[in-house]
């Protein structure tokens, strides 16, 4: 069986737009099959649209776009106008985003689960061209106004972490994105996965296993391991992340990350992040143990990896991160 690999680019960074579409370009001639980005603070969509302009085999995605941001048909039309301008290279990836960003900007979160049921079910109907809202009938020039739909498939997948939403997006997604997710705990995702296709009566095969993963390639590995500490260090505090490494087994270390974070004690912080929960988490180090652990993930059940590039040489910026370890850890390398 093929190994599929994607990269994901972090879309907040001091990136210029058709850079980021330049860099599709390479992963595609790279080999790459799948071209995703983040959205933080940006549109992800309109940057899609550049990347998919500037490509022809690659497919583009989201991971992820993020609900609260939009009306269901505006994130469809979006998908359906990207789509059409790849030939059919576009997925959708959905998410709820973080909560005090989110709240932050006035938006309201209602419960995660039922807005992400009811998002995903709007946006499913909308693409394959069903009746989903209750509006007046409008006609022009005796025809009926409706929503575009798409003439290639558009793949809708969402954003997990624990095992409820993963069990939604087995029983309602055509796959799935997760982030942050420890090696250990694939297991546990992997059935969650199956337990949501049942309710919806196909195979978990129908589900595909897109897994960010968090990547500092270099052949200094205890170099790499201090920048993976640095990126960690915001995230392994927050509750859903904590709670993933406290469920794998490093009950300790949940305990005193989360105590140093309520102490805002940084230093402490990244002083608990130990060689082990790195691994947990990240690709760190030369390339031919890079390749070994993505094979550990494509074991535990990540049918497509997807590189979350980071900085790991000194001075290095991420445009050129990007490229070197696009490079370093291209398919077929």
């Amino acid at each position: 069986m093929t190994k599929k690999l994607g990269y994901c680019l972090l879309s907040f960074v001091d990136m210029p737009i058709s850079e980021m579409g330049e860099v599709a370009h390479e992963a595609e001639d790279l080999g790459y099959d799948r071209a995703y980005t983040t959205e933080s603070l940006t549109d992800s969509f309109a940057i899609h649209m550049v990347m998919a302009m500037k490509t022809t085999r690659i497919v583009v995605g989201s991971f992820i776009a993020i609900i609260y941001h939009r009306h269901p048909h505006i994130a469809v039309q979006a998908a359906v106008a990207i789509s059409e301008i790849s030939g059919g290279r576009y997925i959708l990836g959905l998410g709820l985003g973080h909560p005090p960003r989110v709240k932050g900007m006035g938006m309201k979160m209602g419960k995660p689960r039922e807005d992400m049921r009811k998002y995903l079910t709007e946006v499913r109907g909308l693409l394959e061209g069903r009746k989903v809202y209750d509006m007046p009938v409008q006609t022009y020039q005796g025809e009926e106004l409706r929503f575009r739909v798409p003439a290639h498939r558009v793949p809708v997948c969402s954003a997990a972490v624990g095992e409820k939403m993963t069990e939604l997006g087995g029983e309602l997604s055509d796959g799935l994105m997760l982030y942050m997710l420890p090696l250990s705990r694939m297991g546990l995702i992997m059935e969650a996965r199956g337990r949501g296709a049942e309710k919806a009566g196909r195979s978990p095969a129908e589900v595909e296993v897109n897994l960010g993963i968090h990547t500092f390639l270099s052949s200094d590995l205890e170099g790499a391991r201090e920048k993976a500490r640095a990126t960690l260090t915001y995230w392994l505090a927050l509750p859903a992340y904590n709670a993933s490494i406290r469920e794998s087994g490093y009950e300790e270390e949940a305990d005193a990350l989360r105590d140093a974070f309520a102490r805002g004690d940084q230093k402490a912080l990244r002083a608990g992040i130990t060689d082990a929960i790195i691994d947990e988490f990240c690709l760190v180090g030369p390339p031919e143990r890079c390749r070994e652990r993505l094979d550990a993930f494509r074991e535990a059940g990540a049918e497509v990896p997807i590189l979350m590039i980071d900085p790991a040489e000194p001075g290095e910026d991420y445009p050129a991160a990007m490229r070197r370890t696009l490079k370093g850890l291209a398919p077929g390398g």
